[in-house]
């Protein structure tokens, strides 16, 4: 299954953002890379995406904005959120909106792979249109 699953992380740290294409890579996933929500809202396949890792705090669109945006349009994609400003009240907004996973930077690798066999079952039951 992870050779045809596209997972989309966007990220406007390039560092970060290279790291986790490193980490999902060598877990056998097909990546896309975005330094911000709008590069990733430009795309003609965005149904492609199995699986969203989005940075919370981003220039001009955040994670959650993003999310909102693509529900409020029908893509229905797991979403998992990593944020280096950990905030309580947005965390529980965030799952109770749907996000799969609301992690802190720099997220544990075991960690961020639960949440992203957590999404991909959503994926599999149907639940990504």
């Amino acid at each position: 299954m992870p050779a045809k699953t596209l997972i989309s992380i966007i990220d406007d740290d390039e560092d970060f953002r290279e790291a986790l294409q490193g980490l999902m890579i060598s877990m056998g996933f097909t990546v896309e890379v975005f330094s911000s929500a709008l590069d990733f809202l430009a795309r003609t396949n965005i149904r492609d995406t199995s699986c969203l890792i989005v940075d919370v705090h981003m220039p001009r669109m955040t994670g959650i904005q993003l999310h909102s945006r693509l529900v409020d349009s029908g893509y229905v994609i797991p979403t998992i959120l990593i944020t280096a400003y950990p905030d309580e009240n947005v965390r529980v907004r965030a799952m109770a909106d749907g996000i799969i996973g609301y992690l802190t930077k720099p997220c544990d690798a075991d960690e961020l792979l639960r949440c992203v066999s957590s999404a991909l079952e959503h994926t599999e039951r149907g639940e990504h249109h």
